[in-house]
This record gives structure tokens, C-alpha cells and sequence, in this order.
């Protein structure tokens, strides 16, 4: 038997791998091509005016809509460089929009062509860096194709007929999935589990009519599988792969009881910690969420220009702590995998191995591919000046400068505030495929599920 039982084996998790195949993944171009053909007569990018309450420049914004019903963005005043907050509601089944002030301006309804300097936003894109201050220019255009092209490289995409009465909107809304599931899981922590499973029961008519929920851990799984996108589930497919081999070939119990016994309880806090770490700033990396999800690299001239740095600059460093810090399961799983007890290393012990700093927990497993592969992002110099304040990022919102090295003493180092996102998601979707191999874990083991 893999590391998966059946739904009807186990009542809980089910099999993830062959569910990984036909999750929905993250919003792709063939998902915004759809959309356009179900909001015929109507756009995507959503024009408005904000007046800052500062210094009364007025200024038009082009908001590019996103998945969500709700979208939040910062520019800074081209006249006083103070920053300016305003979001976007999105009604979906009446087509609708509403932009809304949230700190230092004022809403411009219907503002003519030519109403002040132009700045463009969008909820799910980067924008290169030459449009973005320009009127009546798509910047989604290229992207879209791109996205479709990168999808490819993972294999055929799905092909399905324009249906005019499916629902309006083709993917899910994660942040506020997010909110709901979040609610569950703290429930079912607090042994309120009849609320936790009316949530859920809730949760899967609106978002899993076709295959419902069983359990909040099943929830949670399939949740974070949308998150990963196909680079992503092909990670996760491949480390699911390296552990049912490495059980199939060797006596994995000894590691499982340890795992049950001293383990997962106390990681599956930080996950939801660092989830809701993620999505209180989601608006923020939604900008390159699903580029990464796809492996599209962030070119040069990309910029995210909705800037709220003071909400992300810890991120980095916080994520790498989790990551790192659950990276020792798949250490042991290679300590098995070599022939040795999950808890002997090479050269270390298990209390030893914990004692290490961080960065140097991924060397024992370093020959391993499939788990070096997974843990690509891992910045020791970023996590630092991360982690420590080190940051400092220019007026205009685009370079975040940094000093490597220990304590901060070393060469000053520069990366693109769209970048530093990026790596930022890359790193937490690292994580979530260790979400999903835990649960798998969990689930394959017979050990209980965290969130039941």
C-alpha cells in the first residue's frame, strides 16, 4: 500500500494523488480567457480617480481585477509621495464593481481621459515597468500568453466548451476560502467541532459541489493543492513518489510513531500560523502568486505596483524559520532511505541535527534530488536581513536594498520589491507541498489527522 488510503478506507483524506490530477489549479490564462467570454460587454481593468486627502493631487487608476471579491492596493502621491490605500469590490453574478477609499484619498468616480498622472494596478498581475503609469495600455496581453505557454511545459492543458450558464467565476477566491477554513481549523483546535463542521459543510457546497468535503483536513489539503499550481503539484507528486518508494524498501514505522508522537502537533501550529501570515498580506502577493505557480520567471522589467512593504518585509524571514524548521522530516525520511535509523544521521545525531542553525539544516539531504529540488528557495542572506530589520526600500516603492552577511555587516545587496515577492511565495508554497506530504503522512499512516 502507498502513503494513501482510500476515502473509503480511511474516511478522511482519500487519495491526494490521484486528487492532485484533477484539482483545480491556480488561475492560468485559459482561466482569464474564460472569464473574458463570461463577462462579454464588460472589462477587466476598472477605471476610477482617487483624490489624496494630503495634498489633493487626483490621480487615475486602471485596477486590473482579480480572483477575489475583494482587492486592496497602495500607491504613493506622485505630488507628496505620501502613500494612498484604496481597494476594489467585485459582484460577480451581477457584473458589478465598487472602488472604495481605505486611507488618505477620496474615490473619483467616472474620471475623463487625461484626470491627472495614471497609475495601473492589478490584483493577480506584475506590470512591466514602462506601462505602468501609462493610459489605454493591456498589460495583461503577453503575460496570458506566457502563462499558457509555461502551463504547457507540465503537460496537456484541459480543454472544455464555453458554457454561458456555468458559474461567472472559473476559479476560486482563495483569500476568502482562506477566512472560512481558517475559522474551521481554529474551531476544531478548540473542540468546537460541530461548528467546525457546519463551516465545512458550508464551504464544500460553495466550492466543492462536485466532490464534497469529508473532514477538515480534507479541506485543508485540497485547499493548499489549489494553492500549488501545476510547478508545485509536480513537486509535491514527486516527493510523494520518493516517500512511498523509500517505504515500500524499508521499515519506515519507527519514524512514523516518532513523527505521531513528537511532531506534528506542534507543526501543523506554525503551518496555520504562517498561512494566516500569508493571507493577511495576500493582496500583496497575489501581484506574482500565480507567475510562480507556473515557474515564469519575473522578468527585469516587471514591477508590482501596488506597495505595501511594511506588511511584507518580516515575511521572508518568518518563512524560512518554518520551512527550515520542518525540514526535518525529510532528513530522517533520507536517513531511512541510506540504510540507517530515521533518527542516525551521517555525522550526526538527531538531537544535533535539531541544534543546527538553520541554513544548515538542508545539508544532510542534499544528495537527495527530489528533496533538494523542493527546497530551491532558500535565501540564508535574505532570511537574515529579513528576520532582523535589515531592510530599507527606495522612495518609489521598486529596490529594496540589504547588507549580507552575518549581523548585517557584509556588501550591500539590491533586489526589485517585485522579486522579493516572489521569492517570498516560491518559499511559502515550498511549505504548503509540506503541508500536503504531512497530511498525506497522516492520512497513509493511520496517525490522526490534525485538524479532526
Amino acid at each position: 500500500m502507498g502513503l494513501y488510503r482510500s476515502t473509503k478506507e480511511s474516511g478522511h483524506v482519500g487519495d491526494y494523488y490521484g486528487r492532485a490530477r484533477s484539482l483545480p489549479r491556480v488561475v492560468t490564462a485559459n482561466d482569464v480567457f474564460s472569464l473574458r467570454q463570461k463577462l462579454k460587454g464588460h472589462v477587466l481593468i476598472i477605471r476610477s480617480a482617487v483624490a489624496c486627502e494630503t495634498c489633493s493631487q487626483v490621480t487615475t487608476v486602471r485596477i486590473g481585477m482579480g480572483q477575489g471579491i475583494r482587492q486592496e492596493h497602495t500607491i504613493q502621491c506622485s505630488k507628496c509621495s505620501e502613500p494612498i490605500s484604496f481597494g476594489m469590490n467585485v459582484d460577480y453574478e451581477n457584473l458589478g464593481t465598487e472602488v472604495f477609499a481605505i486611507e488618505n484619498c477620496s474615490i473619483v468616480p467616472s474620471p475623463a481621459p487625461g484626470t491627472g498622472p495614471v497609475v495601473n494596478v492589478d490584483a493577480n498581475f506584475a506590470i512591466p515597468e514602462n506601462m505602468a503609469d501609462q493610459d489605454f495600455t493591456f498589460h495583461r496581453l503577453n503575460q496570458m500568453q506566457e502563462m499558457v505557454e509555461a502551463a504547457k511545459a507540465f503537460g496537456p492543458l484541459p480543454t472544455a466548451k464555453f458554457d454561458p450558464n456555468a458559474p461567472r467565476r472559473p476559479y476560486s477566491d482563495f483569500s476568502s476560502e482562506w477566512k472560512q477554513l481558517k475559522k474551521a481549523a481554529s474551531l476544531m483546535a478548540n473542540g468546537h467541532s460541530k461548528l467546525a463542521l457546519r463551516r465545512m459543510k458550508e464551504a464544500s457546497e460553495e466550492h466543492y459541489s462536485n466532490q464534497p468535503l469529508d473532514s477538515v483536513s480534507d479541506w485543508f489539503i485540497r485547499f493548499t493543492m489549489k494553492l500549488l499550481g501545476r510547478k508545485y503539484q509536480s513537486r509535491f507528486k514527486a516527493v510523494l513518489k520518493e516517500f512511498s518508494e523509500i517505504r515500500e524498501n524499508h521499515d519506515v514505522g519507527p519514524l512514523f510513531e516518532h513523527y505521531e508522537a513528537n511532531m506534528v502537533e506542534d507543526r501543523f501550529v506554525r503551518y496555520r500560523e504562517i498561512f494566516t501570515d500569508f493571507f493577511s498580506r495576500y493582496e500583496q502577493f497575489s501581484q506574482v502568486i500565480f507567475r510562480a505557480a507556473l515557474d515564469l520567471k519575473l522578468s527585469d522589467d516587471l514591477v508590482a505596483s501596488s506597495v505595501q512593504f511594511d506588511a511584507v518585509k518580516s515575511f521572508y524571514g518568518d518563512a524560512f524559520e518554518v520551512f527550515a524548521g520542518n525540514v526535518d522530516l525529510l532528513a530522517m525520511m533520507n536517513n531511512v532511505k541510506s540504510g540507517r535509523d530515521y533518527d542516525q544521521f551521517k555525522e550526526l545525531t538527531l538531537d544535533k541535527y535539531l541544534k543546527l542553525d538553520n541554513s544548515s539544516k538542508f545539508n544532510p539531504f542534499a544528495d537527495n534530488a527530489v528533496f533538494a529540488e523542493l527546497c530551491e528557495e532558500r535565501d540564508n542572506q535574505l532570511r537574515n536581513a529579513s528576520h532582523h530589520k535589515g531592510f530599507r526600500i527606495d522612495g518609489e516603492g521598486r529596490k529594496i536594498t540589504y547588507r549580507a552577511g552575518k549581523g548585517g555587516t557584509g556588501e550591500t545587496q539590491e533586489i526589485s520589491y517585485a522579486e522579493y515577492l516572489f521569492r517570498s511565495v516560491n518559499l511559502f508554497l515550498q511549505i504548503c507541498v509540506l503541508v500536503c506530504i504531512e497530511l498525506a503522512v497522516c492520512s497513509g499512516s493511520g496517525i490522526k489527522l490534525p485538524f479532526d
